[in-house]
């Protein structure tokens, strides 16, 4: 796999403004692009910690940036601030499935078309030989 080149400092196109989670590499926050006007979802990955990883976040930005369908969240780039390496999201503010059913308001017919909307996923990701590992 060829290197991934990453443009310099984000902190003055991207305004975090909530911490979200923990992804399997770093923390997520949601942030508003000031240049595209739009919500998005930002992992940031401390590389210096991640010295072991680097290779499988290479190769997880690698496949994101192949990936194009509307039940996959968007790509939208990474960048390099220090040793911080921020992966720019599409922001889908729902919550995970999990935190759906466990909150109970959430009718069958309604996890019925969950279903059938991640089902559709998976399949563009198999017909694009990708597994994915992470479901939410």
């Amino acid at each position: 796999m060829s290197q991934v080149k990453f443009p310099v400092d984000p902190t003055g196109r991207f305004v975090l403004t909530q911490k979200i989670g923990r992804g399997s590499f770093g923390e997520v926050y949601k942030a508003s692009d000031t240049l595209k006007k739009i919500v998005v979802a930002i992992k940031i990955i401390d590389l210096e910690s991640a010295e072991d990883e680097i290779e499988d976040i290479q190769q997880e930005i690698f496949i994101l940036s192949q990936l194009d369908s509307p039940y996959v969240t968007r790509y939208h780039g990474s960048y390099l601030q220090s040793s911080n390496l921020w992966i720019v999201m599409e922001y889908c503010g729902g919550g995970s499935c999990a935190e759906m059913i466990k909150s109970g308001l959430i009718s069958e017919s309604i996890i019925a078309i969950l279903m059938r909307e991640i089902l559709k996923g998976l399949s563009y990701l198999h017909r694009e030989n990708k597994i994915h590992r992470d479901v939410k």
